[in-house]
């Protein structure tokens, strides 16, 4: 029975109400709304308003007030679900941000009470110091909450092993419908008869599960698919054996919110493995993988994760994720990599098991590597994680699609089914990649259409029909894990017949008679092809950009890169994205900021074009760290975006006083250079600092960087002045190489340019010198992109020659080597483009080209035993151009000297950001995360290496420590 249809309402008094009744957040502003309607699926829904609830008080009545008023109530978490179950026409109603606690946690009886945001990596973060877990253990674990898994029945990688999320659900409390407050826990036959008495709606729930799973006890038998990962549907099947005890928390399982609100939930944990190994497999045929599934299934692994060719050769578009391919891969070009786990009490249980795999796969063309170290099979592992992220990573409108990618099936036919489910989507004119759990016959295939044509929703819509007759004819599941939503849910009365169908609708009715919660999912969905993303005739914006985005098809193509699978929501490690992990707001994400851009250039904003206030705002809390570059699946390059967006609106706008003052700085230290010291007197005085916040907006807390008069242009004639020049040192001739003079180098700290040139001479390079410009860092930070487009050109002018003579460019700055290598040749066109290309290519940070060089033994350097540890914090656009690994190798060089890498995200600094008077208390937390904590607790004799400028002002300013550059460090220790 369909609910009754929602009045339309003025927003305005259900927003008030909501502000005036709960603690949490309200929002119903155009950006907002805009950043709520989508999720990783390809539909989009602009949600009436958002609401980020921070107690269970909060989600009462906020239910209360939508039913007052006849609005639907959309729960949401990590916003990661694939099939549109997590957008609504309605409210929003966020627990990520507020309410994701622990309530109860009990260790001896392995089970923990948790509110239904947190998330499932931050949850086993805090259980490992029990050693325990929860068991469901989905890809998008970095992100995906507790909530979201219980409402879409989530499973992940090895669920061989330990099964779904229902099966480690206890107990729930929930919302229901009509504002009442239950508790399903299991019953026996006495208390579940007396919960079915009375008229509340608790017991009418009772009373109608019960009595449905009974009267479709034969259906459900048919009809219910027999594998291990069905998550379609209503769970009905787990209410018909009466000798079980009856647990409503089992239908609400699954369900996608329709049927309550979670408020807690009381969940089964389980030990962490003692001890694991894992074999990574390479096929030349992805269904030679598959057919040796159902072999390798009788030595009881963990896991069998399969990945294909298409997905494996994605991963070569992306820097960082086509160096763990590389590291993971033994031949170039394989079919398929199969992945097979193993857990033991006993590491001495594992050689004999793996060795009999390996028996069995002789009659197979395969090549195989044992992965005993733990970081080798995390590295596995993440790279099976990203690949959710790494099959979507292509350029250009044809994409390659979540909507049939979740069907499963017996293990034993998958290798059949698979194999005729590709020749279906060639037939429909489509290719596709394969990754899937093979050990429990689930499938993620993505066939790769356009959805902005007629042509490709029609494509669309034939694979998605073919898809669920194939299903059928295999007795597989349409969905494996990734749930019904607004995908698969027209597919219900199919998948399950009529009766069943009529027996979910009614299991609907009773819990929401009135369709309050997130309706059009599961039963009486809309056609699958409504609400799309883009849809028949949707255009891409292209417009003028200082950028070269020629390779996505233009800037609005670049934007569209995000599918929104949400990979910058993680908090626990990695740099993507600093500013999320300080304020958890989906405004201050990758996704978000993209996902507000495509809707501003679109017009799909209630303010409208890409001048957008909102976008502005959205954006402002980006440090174009470029982490989201290097860190997100797709590459979406966030960073550039912000400058581009910010060229178009200072050009309608005007560029504020402080943003030119610091886009040009160079100029500025110039000067403060020529009246030092006098100048830092002033800058740095209570008057000097309230005139900077004033004037341009540098809060006055901060104190600016004190400038010198002997620069490091003048050190360095007199150390050239006083080092030898010879030729040839030690029977070998001298390497020439050119130190890029930064501009804070340069005025600000020359020790640093002067220790980096002692120690290349010492190894034996001869070090120079060219005249250059800025490397336009602040210019392209700040959004003045045709002055950095200037310094882009007369900077390749400038270095040009040398470069072309092989000579490398060092730089000392992560941020500037970023601006000259990945920026500048992406500001220029044509021949000057082509110029720009062969001095980034020449260009490379200090530490890496010098570690290069020592392991090739092109250079040599001594060094004297130094500090017993080195803390190396590694500068943002070093992480994003994978340097931070050879300048840990570089100072692990250092005799009797451990090198730790902290792993500490963002500093906060970002150049100009930190210095903001409204980013200041960002900064601040972004750098309390890990790094200033860490600097605060060095022990004597400890050293904190950090190349960037930004963060050793940072640690100084807030922890009140000494950060030095790597090559001050090396240069103490020269023998």
């Amino acid at each position: 029975m369909p609910g009754k249809p929602l009045k339309v309402i003025q927003s305005g008094t259900l927003r008030r109400q909501l502000e005036e009744q709960i603690s949490g957040e309200v929002r119903f502003d155009a950006v907002s709304r805009a950043l709520y309607s989508t999720d990783a699926s390809v539909y989009q829904m602009h949600p009436l308003g958002v609401v980020l609830a921070k107690s269970r008080e909060d989600i009462l009545r906020t239910v209360n007030l939508a039913r007052a008023h006849s609005v639907s109530i959309t729960a949401r978490g990590g916003g990661t679900s694939q099939a549109g179950q997590a957008i609504g026409h309605g409210l929003q109603l966020d627990t990520s941000k507020y309410y994701n606690r622990i309530l109860e946690l009990n260790v001896p009886e392995r089970w923990a009470i948790v509110e239904p945001g947190i998330v499932l990596d931050e949850l086993n973060a805090q259980l490992k110091q029990h050693g325990l877990r929860f068991a469901p253990d989905i890809s998008t674990a970095s992100r995906a909450t507790i909530g979201g898994m219980i409402s879409n029945n989530s499973c992940g990688a090895r669920s061989v092993m330990y099964g779904k999320t229902i099966d480690h659900v206890l107990e729930l409390d929930v919302i229901l419908s009509d504002g009442s407050q239950a508790h399903f826990r299991p019953l026996n036959r006495a208390e579940l008869e007396a919960a079915c008495q009375g008229d509340t709606l608790e017991a009418t729930c009772y009373r109608e599960v019960r009595r449905i799973a009974l009267e479709c006890a034969e259906e459900i038998e048919r009809r219910y698919p027999k594998v291990v990962r069905r998550v379609g549907g209503y769970n009905l099947d787990e209410f018909v054996d009466e000798s079980k005890p009856f647990n409503l928390s089992k239908i609400i399982v699954g369900s996608e919110g329709t049927l309550a609100m979670i408020t807690a939930a009381k969940i089964n944990l389980v030990p962490l493995p003692k001890e694991k190994a894992v074999l990574a497999i390479e096929f030349d045929e992805l269904l030679d993988a598959l057919a040796a599934t159902p072999i390798i299934l009788k030595h009881k692994p963990s896991a069998i994760e399969v990945m294909d060719r298409f997905i494996l050769n994605h991963a070569r578009e992306n820097p960082a994720m086509d160096r763990m391919r590389r590291s993971i891969l033994q031949t170039d070009d394989p079919g398929a990599l199969l992945n097979v786990e193993l857990y033991a009490d006993r590491a001495e249980d594992l050689p004999p098991r793996l060795e009999a795999i390996e028996r069995d796969l002789e009659p197979f063309k395969c090549v195989y590597r044992r992965l005993m170290p733990l970081p080798d099979q995390a590295r596995v592992w993440s790279f099976r994680e990203m690949s959710l992220g790494l099959s979507m990573a292509m350029k250009g409108d044809d994409k390659s699609l979540s909507f049939v990618e979740d069907t499963a099936v017996k293990p034993e036919v998958l290798r059949d089914y698979i194999d005729e489910f590709l020749a279906m989507i060639r037939r429909n004119g489509s290719v596709s990649g394969v990754y899937a759990h093979a050990s429990v016959g689930c499938l993620h295939v993505r066939p790769v259409v356009n959805m902005k044509t007629e042509e490709g929703i029609a494509k669309f819509e034939r694979i998605a029909n073919g898809s669920a007759e194939l299903v059928l004819k295999y007795g597989g599941a349409l969905s494996g894990e990734h749930g019904d939503g607004l995908v698969r849910g027209w597919f219900m009365e199919k998948m399950f017949g009529p009766a069943l169908y009529q027996a979910f609708r009614t299991v609907k009715h009773t819990f929401d008679p009135n369709g309050i919660f997130n309706p059009g999912k599961i039963v009486d969905c809309p056609s699958f092809t409504s609400n799309l993303r883009y849809g028949a005739g949707y255009n891409t914006p292209d417009p003028p950009t200082y950028f070269d985005y020629s390779e996505y098809g233009g800037f609005g193509r670049a934007v569209e890169m995000c599918s929104g699978v949400g990979a910058c929501r993680k908090k626990l490690e990695g740099t993507m994205c600093p500013s999320y992990m300080a304020t958890r707001d989906e405004r201050d994400v990758t996704r978000g900021r993209a996902n507000a851009l495509r809707l501003a250039m679109t017009g799909k904003l209630a303010e409208a074009g890409l001048d957008d206030d909102g976008v502005l705002e959205t954006l402002d809390l980006c440090l174009e760290c470029r982490a989201c570059k290097a860190e997100c699946p797709v590459g979406v390059d966030v960073a550039r975006f912000k400058s581009e967006f910010l060229a178009q609106h200072w050009r309608k706008h005007g560029i504020p006083l402080g943003k030119r003052v610091l886009g040009n700085v160079r100029g500025l230290s110039k000067i403060g250079s020529q009246f030092a010291p006098l100048a830092n007197a002033m800058a740095s005085s209570g008057f000097g600092r309230w005139m900077n916040e004033k004037l341009f907006g540098i809060d006055r807390r901060r104190v600016p960087p004190a400038w010198t008069s002997d620069t490091f242009e003048r050190k360095f004639v007199r150390l050239k002045a006083d080092t030898t020049d010879d030729s040839v040192v030690s029977g070998f001739s001298r390497t020439s190489v050119i130190l890029f003079n930064d501009t804070f180098t340069n005025y600000n700290e020359p020790e640093n340019g002067v220790a980096a040139a002692a120690v290349l001479e010492a190894a034996g390079a001869s070090v120079q010198l060219l005249p250059h410009d800025c490397c336009g860092r602040p210019l392209i930070s700040t959004g003045q992109l045709d002055a950095a487009r200037k310094l882009a050109k007369k900077n390749a002018d400038a270095l040009y020659e040398a470069a072309s003579r092989g000579e490398k460019i060092l730089f000392l700055e992560p941020s500037c080597l970023s601006a000259v290598r990945e920026d500048a040749p992406a500001l220029l066109r044509g021949e000057e483009q082509r110029r720009a290309r062969v001095v980034a290519d020449a260009c490379t940070l200090f530490e890496d080209y010098l570690e290069r060089e020592l392991a090739a033994g092109r250079l040599t350097l001594n060094l004297k035993a130094g500090p017993p540890t080195v803390v190396l914090h590694g500068h943002c656009h070093q992480k994003a151009m994978g340097l931070v690994a050879s300048a840990k190798a570089l100072l692990s060089r250092i005799p009797s000297c451990t090198v730790v890498d902290l792993d500490s995200g963002c500093c906060g600094m970002a150049g100009s950001f930190g210095y903001a008077k409204d980013h200041y208390e960002v900064s601040k937390q972004i750098g309390e995360r890990r790094l200033l904590p860490a600097a605060r607790a060095l022990k004597p004799g400890e050293l904190l290496a950090a190349a960037g400028t930004s963060c050793r002002h940072q640690v100084e300013h807030f922890a009140g420590a000494h950060a030095q550059h790597p090559a001050v460090i090396l240069h103490s220790l020269i023998d």
